[in-house]
């Protein structure tokens, strides 16, 4: 997503702290972004729907796992 956006503003950089929630079945069940300072909602958006589609290992004793990330973008 990073890459995409990228191409139309080549100063794009900034910290974007997501939070999801793996399911039992290691699925995705929600994505969210916790904070941001990219200043590309377009970006986070993308970043929202590809960890939805993610899938994990499933989680010892089947239960949820909250999950809290931070990804870091610097174009230099």
């Amino acid at each position: 997503c990073y890459e995409r956006f990228l191409q139309g503003n080549r100063d794009l950089a900034g910290r974007v702290t997501t939070n999801f929630v793996i399911n039992g079945d290691g699925r995705v069940a929600t994505a969210g972004i916790a904070s941001s300072d990219l200043g590309s909602p377009g970006a986070e958006s993308c970043m929202t729907g590809a960890i939805k589609r993610w899938k994990f290992p499933l989680p010892r004793g089947g239960g949820v796992v909250q999950v809290k990330y931070p990804f870091v973008f610097n174009n230099r």
